[in-house]
């Protein structure tokens, strides 16, 4: 979907390392950070970071921010754990296992 929107193969692999990454303007490198953050549990998210991330959002945008998050993290969760198949293709939902592979 990144790739749908504008991002580059460089910018999407940077994702993986949003610490040390220099691709992203400091606004969005934050949100993503604070995304990351959000998605994996929420309490790490200090007060120290809060504050920094008030010096590119208002207290309006961090409140959309969250909510977006939020509700992405919601709705992902919700379909794989239904196992809604949101490719749009006919393949399988999850590839079939190998031989020797746990089932």
């Amino acid at each position: 979907m990144a790739r749908q929107i504008g991002y580059s193969q460089k910018e999407i692999e940077a994702l993986a390392d949003l610490e040390r990454t220099e691709l992203f303007p400091p606004e969005v490198k934050m949100a993503l950070l604070y995304a990351s953050q959000v998605t994996r549990d929420a309490h790490t998210v200090t007060d120290k970071f809060f504050a920094e991330l008030k010096r590119y959002y208002s207290d309006s945008q961090i409140l959309e921010l969250t909510s977006v998050i939020g509700l992405s993290t919601y709705f992902n969760k919700f379909t794989t754990a239904l196992r809604v198949d949101l490719s749009g293709t006919d393949e399988p939902y999850d590839a079939p296992a190998k031989a020797g592979e746990g089932a």
